[in-house]
């Protein structure tokens, strides 16, 4: 009776610790590249939009890293002075809790961008070594060249050696050392209480080891967090992604079960196939065995589906083609993971209530991250599937449905080239 006690109670624990990623939650990028140029502040402006944003029917609001950052990468992923919210080109810290509060009064909850993987120094000693400050009258992240990787020779680096890919602009932070972690840790921690962030959007997990996401997941116990493992597809000679992405998509999954099976990371292989499959290949959006081609078709509860972000939409990077944004919108907000709404989409391209109204549809019929695909068609004309048997969607430009849509379904919404059925 004591052992099934004290397991009962380390389930109890391990549930009220993280987040259960079965059900659905929507996300809403806060940002995009140039938003740190924004005229009066990024925070104040999005204060403005949170009614909209908040209508959309959205749990999480992911702004971006809100620490002081070199001249070089206003965007705040050259971070230097972490515990420095004060000189962020967004806004000052009351301006970003303010922020924070007035989206948690509608009851959204924001998640921080975590540039941990590498950090800028403040100065160089006589030596021309690279020293880092915290931003505290005290020493909490202040470091010096112990604390980058050793193979990491451009900035002299003398900790262990990188347990990830090297990123070049910037010294790579040796997370072998428990004192970063532990810091590191600390200093995510306070932005929960200080500030209140309730996640995590982690920036570039391939520069280090998943074991230290998952340490970091333990140590600061988030409400959700999603790593980015952003990796190209593989391309054929034509410049196009090959049928076959399951190296690609199982890549994704190992790294969310090497990283503790309790995060979730973006589902690049959805992106970047259904970005070609709506160009006159919607064929593409079935694998072998009848699934979806992306990290949806095999976890899809640990999936963050979108269409395009601050790097691959803002930056031109792999973006999705611009007059089938609404394709993609419709894809993710009707099928399985973690759909991701970007501010652009939504507010600068006037897609708001086109997406609002699948995001209703969504709900209303309880689509979550683990729900059911049925896929009724395939060509390169024409993509229909049926998702747990409530919701019917189609599509590509074909007409002629046959008998693939039974008499029960009602449309919910349609647009060019899409529509929604509920089967009542």
């Amino acid at each position: 009776m004591k052992f099934l006690l004290t397991s009962f109670c380390f389930l109890c624990l391990c549930i009220s610790l993280f987040p259960s990623f079965s059900s659905s939650a929507i996300l809403f990028q806060g940002f995009n590249w140039a938003s740190s140029e924004k005229a009066g502040g990024w925070y104040n402006f999005l204060k403005s939009k949170v009614p909209d944003i908040a209508d959309a029917g959205v749990e999480y609001v992911w702004l971006p890293p809100p620490s002081n950052s070199h001249d070089d990468g206003p965007q705040g992923y050259l971070p230097k002075r972490l515990y420095d919210l004060d000189t962020s080109k967004y806004g000052n810290k009351n301006e970003l809790k303010a922020l924070v509060a007035a989206f948690r009064e509608r009851g959204v909850k924001t998640i921080s961008d975590i540039v941990i993987n590498h950090r800028t120094a403040e100065r160089l000693d006589s030596q021309g070594l690279s020293i880092f400050e915290g931003g505290t009258p005290d020493t909490r992240l202040d470091w010096d060249v112990s604390y980058i990787c050793s193979t990491d020779v451009e900035f002299k680096g003398t900790g262990n050696p990188d347990t990830g890919d090297d990123w070049g602009g910037a010294p790579d932070i040796d997370h072998t050392n428990p004192k970063v972690q532990q810091e590191l840790s600390d200093w995510m921690n306070w932005l929960k209480t200080d500030v209140g962030f309730v996640g995590w959007r982690f920036d570039m997990v391939v520069g280090y080891a998943p074991r230290y996401t998952k340490t970091y997941m333990e140590k600061t116990s988030p409400d959700f967090a999603v790593g980015e493992l952003y990796e190209k597809v593989a391309l054929g000679s034509d410049g196009k992604p090959l049928s076959n992405q399951e190296a690609h998509r199982q890549r994704l999954v190992k790294w969310v079960n090497d990283a503790g099976g309790v995060v979730t990371t973006f589902d690049f292989t959805t992106k970047m196939i259904l970005g070609a499959a709506v160009e006159g290949e919607l064929w593409r959006m079935k694998d072998g065995n009848g699934k979806p081609p992306g990290m949806i078709g095999i976890k899809s509860s640990n999936a963050v589906t979108f269409v395009d972000n601050h790097d691959t939409g803002s930056q031109k990077l792999w973006p999705f083609p611009d007059d089938k944004v609404m394709l993609g919108y419709v894809y993710i907000l009707t099928h399985p993971g973690h759909p991701t709404i970007f501010y652009d989409h939504y507010i600068e391209w006037g897609l708001m209530e086109p997406i609002k109204k699948l995001t209703a549809i969504r709900k209303r019929n309880g689509i979550t991250a683990t729900s059911s695909v049925n896929i009724l068609a395939a060509e390169s004309d024409l993509y229909m599937a049926e998702i747990d048997n409530k919701i019917i969607v189609k599509i590509g430009p074909k007409l002629d449905l046959g008998n693939l849509l039974p008499s029960n379904a009602q449309v919910a919404t349609n647009g060019q080239d899409y529509a929604v059925w509920e089967l009542k």
